[in-house]
């Protein structure tokens, strides 16, 4: 019995560790009909297009204790992708990118989505 008392707390680091994923808080003001295909995404301090208007923002990154090569930039961006297509943005304008750093081994992003003005 003393042993899986023992026990018990590596298991639930374990499973906790394991279990982490991204954190994604996604915002946005009206929904439109999920999109297909590929979403353009523009990097910070690029020019916007005219014609786009904004409908909400997403912000990935660290929820926690997150394994190694779930939040790599690529990881980030394939998050910000799925949830820019169910929302039914046609653009993404990468607003901050914050890169790994001593407090933090995970890239945060910050996103807006937008729609393009018909």
């Amino acid at each position: 019995m003393k042993k899986i008392l023992y026990l018990l707390p590596l298991i639930l680091f374990a499973l906790a560790i394991t279990s982490c994923t991204l954190k994604k808080q996604v915002s946005v003001k009206e929904y439109y009909p999920p999109t297909t295909g590929q979403i353009p995404i523009i990097h910070t301090n690029q020019p916007l297009p005219q014609n786009i208007y904004r409908i909400g923002s997403i912000v990935v990154g660290e929820k926690g204790l997150t394994p190694d090569g779930k939040c790599t930039y690529e990881a980030c961006i394939q998050v910000i992708e799925k949830e820019s297509k169910k929302v039914g943005a046609q653009l993404v304008y990468l607003v901050k990118v914050k890169e790994p750093d001593i407090s933090s081994t995970c890239y945060n992003i910050t996103a807006e989505l937008y729609r393009y003005s018909e």
